[in-house]
């Protein structure tokens, strides 16, 4: 009999798990065992792959009575199952009880102290089970951090991170602490809670970078380890939680390989796919079903799991081209997607969708990642597609502006780190906001994406848009080489999304401009979208 199972048996007050076996890092997810989710779940988390288990044990349910720490198989049972099944837990843990400070988030001494001796407790309880403290959840949102607390997020979580580094690290520096948990990437609210202290406390730092397209999740990342390294103290980044909703469930698949090796190119040391489960909420997110059947999510994860996550993390391979992705892991696998071109492959290889079916390679590169193994070299032909503001957002040969349509001058829009994603943006245009996928004018100042040619040639401007808003009068857009009009048409709610191209003959140093130009009013002017300029009409831009 294990130590564990005797434990449970025997009703010991100090759990002491077996740590899962170490070795290469194994991918992660999040459960929801301690809201009810049945206990047959588990086997299935373990059968994918899972390294982690990110779940939680509700302090308020723990501790009904200061001081008084009551485990029992309804309140945390599920933990000593999670690890005798081969996993170990990262716990987030929401920092509220109704005995502490009214049930606010806590913030007086008393409420702080005792939230900080109840990890202790779990530290003390789950040693080598628990490997990780996820402190608070998505701060900087709205309704999780409530009371006096919520008045001065970036103190009262600093407040919290030190007092529980200070009780549970002297006896306990293996367990991991975790701060700064924010949806999205947040790099300017992270910068706020660095400047006050907390790399001084955690072990890492958490994001959940939900979104639409992986691609540009690594250009957030690099702005918030940039970040780090100019306070001076840089700690792994956790991806905590990342996932979708996904109309079409096979399009789960390519999605999770892109953005474990966007991420981990980028250093995130660890992550976490939201959920193993669809829920009622989140109906289309899970790995499996609610029924806990399999979905191609779940089969991109074990995939990645069983070949490519033991080889080490991902690594990009730069060929000097933001519309190609190559990526490998250890020396054994390569990931490539991106813009069209030629792909060539010497050496016995396998070759594998992101759902890990085995596949024929097919010669070209595509917005499909494909994971070929066992290759000696892989070249690549000429690139069909020059600039793409998706895959190169934020990058060279394409430039992002703004206008004042009263003086003509042009701004360049730079990167805003703020409370949520980061944006191209400036302080003299405020209300232009750009990221990869959205894109709007303000009143009276256009936005403007603009290519500027390095090399001669007869080429496609493209364009695809797709109104966000539901109503108001749209905008003004424009394809432009060296200012005259190629193509232009109003596109808003009324006339729905809008795709164009025009031909554009093209000498260094010529620019291509996309211009989305406010009409009389502000409203529905936001877009979805995408701007290319490509060798031939086949590659196009498409939403």
């Amino acid at each position: 009999m294990s130590r564990l199972k005797s434990a449970l048996i025997m009703g010991l007050p100090l759990l002491l798990a077996s740590p899962a076996p170490a070795g290469p890092l194994r991918p992660g997810v999040t459960t929801h065992f301690s809201q009810g989710w049945p206990a047959r779940l588990v086997d299935k988390a373990a059968d994918l792959g899972t390294g982690t288990v990110r779940d939680s044990l509700h302090w308020a349910e723990i501790e009904a009575s200061p001081g008084v720490y009551n485990f029992t198989d309804k309140n945390s049972g599920h933990i000593e199952r999670l690890c005798a099944a081969g996993m170990t837990v990262l716990l987030g843990i929401d920092p509220r009880n109704r005995i502490y400070d009214s049930g606010y988030t806590a913030y007086s001494p008393q409420a702080v102290a005792a939230f900080a001796s109840y990890i202790r407790t779990i530290a003390e309880r789950y040693q080598g089970c628990v490997i990780a403290i996820e402190i608070g959840n998505e701060i900087n949102g709205r309704n999780n951090v409530t009371g006096p607390a919520a008045t001065n997020r970036v103190a009262s979580h600093v407040a919290l991170l030190k007092a529980v580094h200070g009780q549970v690290k002297p006896s306990h520096p293996e367990l991991k602490l975790i701060g700064g948990s924010t949806n999205s990437i947040a790099t300017g609210f992270q910068v706020r809670l660095m400047a006050a202290g907390m790399l001084d406390y955690v072990d890492g730092v958490a994001v959940h970078p939900y979104r639409n397209a992986p691609e540009g999740v690594e250009w957030e990342l690099g702005r918030l380890k940039a970040a780090m390294h100019r306070i001076g103290k840089t700690k792994p980044i956790w991806v905590t939680e990342f996932s979708r909703e996904f109309t079409t469930p096979a399009d789960a698949a390519p999605f999770y390989l892109k953005m474990i090796s966007l991420m981990q190119s980028a250093g995130s040391e660890q992550h976490f796919w939201y959920a193993l489960i669809d829920q009622k909420w989140f109906p289309t997110m899970g790995l499996l079903t609610l029924a806990g059947e399999p979905k191609p999510a779940s089969q991109a994860y074990s995939f990645a799991a069983a070949k490519l996550t033991p080889l080490g993390p991902a690594v990009r391979v730069d060929h000097g081209d933001p519309a190609l992705f190559h990526f490998r892991f250890g020396s054994g696998a390569d990931v490539i997607w991106g813009a069209r071109r030629t792909l060539s492959v010497s050496g016995a290889t396998q070759v594998y969708r992101a759902d890990g079916s085995q596949i024929a390679l097919s010669g070209e590169v595509s917005d499909n990642p494909i994971v070929i193994f066992g290759s000696n070299t892989i070249g690549f032909g000429q690139a069909q597609v020059l600039a793409d503001s998706l895959y190169g957002f934020g990058q060279s040969p394409l430039s992002w502006f703004g206008r004042n349509d009263t003086t003509g001058t042009l701004v360049p829009l730079i990167p805003i780190d703020w409370q949520w994603t980061t944006y191209l943006g400036s302080k003299v245009a405020p209300r232009i906001i750009v990221n990869p996928e959205g894109i709007g004018p303000a009143q009276r100042a256009s936005a403007i994406v603009r290519y500027t040619a390095d090399q001669t040639g007869d080429l496609i401007a493209s364009i695809c848009l797709v109104p966000l808003g539901i109503s108001g009068d749209g905008t003004t857009a424009s394809l432009l080489l060296n200012g005259q009009a190629q193509w232009t048409a109003k596109v808003g709610p009324l006339t729905g999304g809008r795709a164009a191209s025009a031909p554009v003959s093209v000498k260094p140093g010529d620019q291509v401009d996309f211009v989305l130009a406010p009409n009389t009013s502000p409203a529905g002017d936001r877009m979805r979208y995408r701007f290319r300029i490509s060798r031939g009409s086949a590659d196009r831009a498409s939403c």
